[in-house]
């Protein structure tokens, strides 16, 4: 009889592990899912330069081609101290190794509440995987009046020089542009807020701020800006990008991500 008991419970704890076992590889483990990450940048400006001309950010996307691929997006932060940003993009780098997988994705998004850059048009700024891989451009904001108005055609040479003007767009305006042989294609596509109103002339340098709410400053609680109660200077603000590859399960619908790409970062000053 007691040996009968012994066995009884010694089946139970058999049929239990192998419930248990059968539970787990179907619903408890998730698929690991690599991603390849983003390629290199070409120009990775630092919010310690004085010279506008370098505030833009050019890199290549991701060569995945994947099935669960989705493509490349583009993530930043703001900030009014310097220092802080520093502490942060480190926090992330220091994490952003292959044996790490999406864990400097994960605190870039989840701890320190990077936002998707998003386009005039209100589409987050991705670059998906039927592109290919892509050489990018991106500037943040107008410096030097930008382009101007286009000039008559009948007036020659300023309507020339306008145009020529134009395929080095990014060197003065706002503009999201892919290089295409070897010039860069624009599609009036200019970079925006997380919340697809508000753009990043913060000071409204170009005085186009439409109904007074586009071009404005950054007010504690966005969530695509970490206020400091100690800013490193007056009337100047620091934003870090990142670029980063996405892929979806089928199964979860959950993102994996690559490791991330440093793009740089650029500052927004008062008078500049």
């Amino acid at each position: 009889m007691n040996n009968a008991g012994v066995m009884r419970k010694n089946l139970l704890i058999l049929l239990s592990c192998m419930i248990a076992g059968v539970f787990v590889s179907s619903c408890g483990l998730e698929e690991v899912i690599t991603v390849e990450e983003p390629l290199v940048t070409y120009n990775n400006p630092l919010f310690s330069s004085s010279d506008p001309e370098s505030w833009y950010f050019n890199f290549k996307t991701s060569s995945e081609s994947g099935e669960n691929f989705v493509g490349t997006d583009v993530y930043y932060k703001i900030y009014n101290n310097s220092s802080t940003l520093t502490s942060e993009k480190s926090s992330i780098l220091s994490v952003n190794t292959s044996t790490n997988s999406s864990a400097a994705a994960t605190r870039m998004i989840e701890t320190y509440k990077y936002q998707q850059l998003v386009g005039d048009a209100g589409d987050s700024v991705m670059f998906p995987k039927d592109v290919g891989s892509v050489t990018v451009i991106m500037r943040l904001k107008n410096y030097q009046n930008g382009l101007g108005p286009e000039p008559s055609q009948s007036d020659t040479a300023k309507y020339n020089n306008y145009i020529e003007s134009k395929k080095s767009r990014y060197k003065w305006e706002a503009c999201i542009g892919i290089l295409s042989g070897a010039e860069y294609l624009y599609n009036n596509y200019i970079p925006y807020r997380y919340d697809r109103t508000r753009s990043f002339d913060f000071f409204d340098y170009d005085q186009d701020n439409k109904g007074g709410t586009r071009d404005v400053i950054p007010v504690d609680g966005d969530s695509d800006y970490k206020y400091s109660s100690t800013a490193s200077s007056e009337d100047t603000y620091y934003i870090q990008m990142f670029a980063v590859g996405v892929a979806l399960d089928p199964n979860t619908v959950s993102a994996s991500y690559s490791l991330v790409l440093d793009l740089g970062s650029v500052p927004i000053r008062k008078g500049e």
